[in-house]
């Protein structure tokens, strides 16, 4: 929340569930008779508008702030009235507020298709959305307040963005590069990153950035298929050792996993830098063995649409298991 000359700001709100206790800080904050001017919202995900209409009902003065894909959405998923005042960040660019400017940064699919970022300039504070956040929570707030847990902190960073941004990786680099050009000052001078997940950043600023820039970079492919496989009776383990040996003849590196002695995360892993994934299964009670599924549906079809991915198996009691694996293999062309 952000009290200026010309009223007070509110950056997003939070998930429905937690309506009652975000309208006791934002009072806490402004007082009972205070009220929300502006509302910005950088992005509609319910984590970040499902409180809007209770925080609307009580503030019903406020404008809200927004892309127009966002403004859109929260007809439907904040259920607004149909009178509630708003603003199209890409129109106005940026809010006069006296003492403040805010100035809206647009760039979708990070990570949906409404996301903005908002600079508050005279502060040189960047409030970025879902970017360089992550699942790390702790009464500290601020990460120079919580360099005990840097490796926790670490982890999680690497983790949020692998499973938020991992599909998204074009549009981190196109983010990054207009932080870069459109915030108005360098990235050196940022006093704080504001991200909506995980703590507040006043340290190491540049040092996230940089390591968000990395981790998008375009994934280098390795000349690797990654077989992996389960066996009911040995014969779909010997179907895995004879495709091996072909692959292996035409000069490709192969790794290989039996899915009793290994497991699907290590499969997953391996699979990372491969350009082929090859899955075998026995057909047990008229499907796939779960192992070889649950590998398959943690496939995506925006990540993993250029390789080679493909099935096999023995017959077994009545075929189906390739047939439904090859079901999956085929959504994600």
């Amino acid at each position: 929340l952000l009290q200026t000359a010309k009223g007070n700001v509110l950056f997003e709100t939070c998930k429905e569930n937690f309506a009652a206790e975000c309208l006791e800080r934002i009072e806490h904050v402004i007082g009972k008779e205070g009220k929300i001017d502006y509302i910005v919202l950088n992005h509609t995900e319910p984590d970040h508008s499902g409180s809007l209409v209770h925080i609307l009902a009580k503030y019903p003065e406020a404008t809200v702030i927004a892309t127009p894909a966002a403004l859109n959405n929260v007809k439907y998923i904040g259920h607004i009235k149909e009178d509630t005042k708003t603003l199209s960040a890409p129109k106005i660019k940026t809010l006069d507020l006296g003492d403040i400017h805010l100035k809206f940064i647009i760039q979708p699919f990070l990570h949906w298709p409404d996301t903005m970022m908002t600079v508050i300039e005279e502060l040189k504070v960047l409030v970025t959305c879902d970017v360089f956040g992550g699942h790390c929570a702790d009464d500290r707030v601020f990460n120079d307040k919580m360099m005990d847990r840097i490796a926790d902190m670490d982890e999680a960073y690497k983790h949020y963005f692998d499973c938020i941004f991992g599909p998204f990786k074009p549009y981190v680099l196109k983010g990054i590069n207009l932080i870069e050009t459109q915030m108005g000052f360098p990235v050196e001078e940022l006093k704080a990153v504001c991200c909506s997940h995980g703590p507040v950043l006043r340290t190491n600023i540049k040092e996230n950035i940089e390591r968000y820039r990395q981790w998008a970079q375009p994934q280098v492919l390795k000349n690797k298929v990654v077989i992996a496989y389960g066996s009911a009776y040995g014969y779909t383990k010997h179907m895995a050792e004879k495709i091996a040996e072909g692959v292996k003849s035409v000069g490709v590196e192969v790794s290989i996993h039996d899915i009793v002695r290994s497991s699907v995360d290590a499969v997953l892993k391996d699979f990372g830098d491969a350009k082929g994934l090859l899955l075998g299964t026995p057909t047990l009670v008229a499907d796939a063995i779960p192992p070889m599924m649950i590998i398959a549906c943690n496939l995506n079809p925006v990540i993993h649409c250029d390789r080679y991915i493909s099935c096999f198996g023995s017959h077994g009691w009545s075929g189906e298991g390739v047939k439904n694996l090859a079901v999956r293999i085929d959504q994600l062309k």
